[in-house]
């Protein structure tokens, strides 16, 4: 498995309703200093990280947008993101709503 494929993988594994784009999820593993074709290590800390920003930011962009996607429940998202960041180990931090900066993505373009 490639690190984009990892990745890819673990936001659907947090939020079975994400699918990001492949452009992101290179942009994200190339700021963050990983080859997007590499192959995957297992519990490799820094893809989980940006799996858990990934989410946390495709969560708050969504709800965002007046209506794009208003299904998502933000509160079971946010409580899967504190799950998986236990589950590797990662601080709670991460998930922290006070930390969010868009407050409405119409206000963007």
């Amino acid at each position: 498995m490639t690190n984009l494929e990892s990745l890819r993988a673990k936001c659907k594994l947090i939020c079975d309703t994400c699918y990001v784009d492949r452009d992101v999820l290179e942009c994200v593993l190339a700021d963050n200093g990983i080859t997007p074709n590499g192959t995957a290590t297992a519990g490799d800390s820094i893809i989980n990280k940006c799996a858990i920003l990934i989410v946390k930011g495709w969560v708050e962009t969504s709800r965002s947008e007046g209506g794009v996607s208003v299904s998502i429940d933000r509160e079971a998202v946010k409580k899967s993101l504190i799950f998986w960041c236990g589950q590797w180990g990662l601080d709670e931090e991460l998930v922290d709503d006070s930390k969010s900066v868009i407050y409405s993505g119409s206000n963007l373009w």
